[in-house]
């Protein structure tokens, strides 16, 4: 289990690393982060060409389902530290399953919550590393 508080309440920005000052943070790294901090691969580098390809208005909606079918295997149901993929008005956004039946994200009024899985509208993916 990982002490989320120190993201509760940051705000979304384009690639805003989570920590760095802001109080911002992009859902992408902020994934990123609690998945390597869970013990697992470390995706940051990974995901960093996206920030220096593209900017906000330019980035794909396409982009974040593709690179999770390629880095990821899509799995039916909330399953503990899975990847969860939001629909949303434009791109979506990515969250991650925690303990307790919550998942971390950034929601549009409240900045990064701690809140419960609500499976509409909502695919989950297990990163491969």
């Amino acid at each position: 289990m990982i002490n989320t508080n120190e993201f509760i309440g940051l705000r979304r920005a384009w690639g805003a690393f989570p920590g760095d000052g802001s109080g911002t943070v992009d859902c992408c790294l902020l994934a990123a982060e609690i998945h390597k901090r869970l013990g697992y691969y470390d995706y940051t580098p990974d995901i960093l060409k996206y920030f220096q390809e593209f900017t906000d208005s330019t980035f794909p909606p396409s982009m974040i389902p593709r690179w999770l079918l390629q880095n990821a295997d899509r799995i039916k149901s909330p399953r503990l530290h899975a990847i969860v993929l939001m629909r949303g008005k434009g791109m979506g956004a990515l969250g991650t399953v925690l303990e307790g039946g919550q998942m971390l994200y950034i929601s549009a009024r409240a900045g990064v919550v701690l809140a419960p899985i609500v499976n509409q509208a909502q695919h989950f993916f297990w990163l491969r590393k």
